[in-house]
């Protein structure tokens, strides 16, 4: 028997002599113009060989031959068309069927009955051949969905075609299967990219392909426990003349019909919401109702999946002010139709976008976790929640200043006053026992405290520029309240016996700084040049020193930084370096 294929084939009957003197060798007939004539016709068997090709299609040729033959019958065996026999009168002439593609696949008996115009028997051969229609390949695919990958779960799909590739869906449901039902399925790869399409043929009647799923797709849980699939979609093509016009598509319990344009895809989403689909145990696709089914009768399916509404995203800011009770809010969510405002003290709401709520205000500080929910246009819900402090103490950040008062004498003192990166010492300051007479808080007790020291080894170029390994900077950063009036106090003291451009630099640099250089070419927000020399601190019974209050205006974050070196070459000293609001 043979077995065909997706093909034309020819089978060929060719005439023989036996000869005597070798049983197997085949021979050309000699045509005698002066003997008796032939007694009877030959015909020999006609070949059993299999025969595969590739191509569309599912023709057979027959081309047979033989001697003292009038004519041929080739009744290629369809039972179910009365235009499989055909007659071939000329020599050597051919005979073709095109085999029905609308039946998976057929057993046929093709006979030949070869004929004498001298009124010799009919000679009659047969062959049993099986036939295996093939599938029209399509040439096309649909556009790769434009979802996000977050919000779709492939059933059958490549995934988002990207820069001439495709990048798989990382969600992708599991336990299908396409060939549950019992139309003819294929998969195919279109196109450069080889996008992968699957076809059903034979959809004749009331054949119909099934795609299952096990387990069974539940909608509300496709994103995860709770998170619901809002849309299924099927992209859908055929080419009329080997297809179908019309798809019935049944999900769910419900059934759809979609028509079709020739060789266009189409597009069907289905809202499983509306048609109050829960469940999906299988897909089937079949012939539609009045839909007409054609030769192959084959459906192309691509970008198979289930996918939602992406989500809104919820975001907030609030104007944060100390002792202030009165919050405005302010909406920044993305995608989002209505707002749902709760803030946190069990009381208030709102639905408004932009909504200023006013907080007990029981002069005390109090922290409320507030939360504003979103919608999308489906209204699904999402939220987020932060955390929003009021009330309490007022007036401007009273900043910690570490060690201003010098008085220790080790590394953590002198590392709180270091800078990160420096072109001079690192070392910030020498330390002395000649500091101020005065305390931190401002006592006097008439006796000198630690402080801080520049010798002038330790001292900077007169453009306060750094001498390589000598120089030495006393650096602390710290954050304010932005925008806001502050006074920078401190006592200096120099050496008398100098030069007169002797002097002390002390300034509030306006940000934070990690490198020393940078910090002495900013611009300062507040500076002076003391230049003084009254001898030290506790000279003249304690009155050596020079005490400054520089005013000055913070920036719009808040953060500066103390920044202080000598230029000298007598000793110079600083102690008790305060910052605080201004009265």
């Amino acid at each position: 028997m043979n077995l065909l294929k997706k093909g034309i084939f020819a089978l060929l009957i060719t005439g023989a002599i036996v000869s005597c003197e070798d049983d197997d060798t085949i021979v050309d007939p000699i045509e005698s113009t002066s003997g008796t004539g032939l007694t009877e016709i030959t015909f020999p068997e006609i070949p059993t060989s299999s025969v595969s090709a590739s191509g569309d299609g599912t023709i057979i040729t027959i081309r047979p031959q033989g001697l003292g033959i009038d004519s041929y019958v080739v009744d290629f065996g369809d039972l179910n068309s009365t235009s499989d026999i055909v007659t071939i009168i000329e020599d050597a002439g051919t005979a073709s069927y095109d085999y029905p593609n609308d039946i998976a696949e057929g057993t046929y008996t093709i006979t030949v009955t070869a004929k004498s115009d001298e009124g010799f028997p009919d000679v009659v051969q047969t062959i049993n051949v099986t036939i295996v229609p093939g599938i029209t390949a399509v040439l096309s695919a649909p556009d790769s969905p434009i979802i996000l990958d977050e919000n779709v779960y492939a059933i059958f799909s490549d995934g988002i075609e990207s820069d001439g590739a495709f990048i798989p869906y990382t969600n992708t449901i599991s336990g299908s299967d396409f060939e549950d039902g019992d139309a003819e399925y294929n998969e195919v790869e279109v196109g450069d990219i080889k996008n992968k399409v699957t076809q059903y043929s034979k959809l004749h009647g009331t054949v119909a392909a099934s795609i299952s799923f096990n387990p069974a797709i539940v909608i509300a849980d496709v994103f995860g426990t709770g998170a619901s699939a809002d849309y299924i979609h099927l992209d859908l093509h055929s080419v009329h003349d080997i297809g179908v016009d019309k798809v019935k598509i049944t999900l769910g319990g419900k059934t759809f019909e979609q028509t079709l344009i020739n060789d266009v895809w189409t597009g069907l989403d289905i809202d499983f919401a509306s048609e109050g689909i829960t469940q999906v145990d299988e897909i089937t696709l079949e012939l539609g109702t009045s839909g007409t089914a054609s030769n192959e009768a084959t459906l192309n399916v691509d970008n198979i999946y289930l996918y939602r509404e992406p989500l809104s995203v919820p975001e907030f800011t609030f104007d944060e002010v100390a002792s202030d009770y009165d919050v405005t809010f302010a909406n920044a969510s993305e995608l989002a139709t209505s707002y749902s405002w709760d803030f946190g003290d069990g009381i208030g709401s709102s639905t408004e976008e932009n909504p200023t709520y006013s907080y007990n205000d029981d002069g005390l500080e109090m922290a409320y976790m507030v939360t504003l929910t979103t919608t999308n246009f489906l209204n699904k819900t999402t939220f987020i929640t932060k955390e929003v402090t009021v009330g309490g103490a007022s007036g401007p950040i009273n900043p910690e200043i570490i060690h201003g008062d010098f008085n220790l004498d080790d590394s953590a003192m002198s590392d709180a006053w270091k800078i990160a990166n420096t072109t001079g010492n690192s070392n910030p300051f020498g330390r002395s026992s000649d500091g101020s007479c005065a305390e931190y808080d401002g006592t006097d007790d008439g006796s000198k405290t630690r402080g801080a020291k520049w010798s002038s080894s330790q001292s900077a170029n007169t453009d306060g520029t750094a001498v390589a390994g000598d120089t030495r900077y006393a650096y602390q950063a710290i954050t304010l309240s932005p925008n806001t009036d502050y006074i920078f106090e401190y006592e200096y003291a120099i050496v008398t016996g100098g030069a007169e451009t002797n002097s002390v630099v002390a300034s509030i640099l306006n940000g934070h700084y990690s490198d020393s250089a940078e910090a002495v070419a900013s611009n300062a927000l507040v500076a002076h040049v003391g230049t003084e020399s009254k001898g030290k601190f506790a000279d003249n019974s304690c009155t050596g020193g020079t005490t400054m209050k520089l005013q000055f205006r913070s920036n719009s974050v808040g953060e500066v930084a103390i920044f202080i070196y000598a230029v000298t070459d007598k000793d110079a000293y600083v102690d008790n370096v305060k910052v605080y609001p201004a009265p």
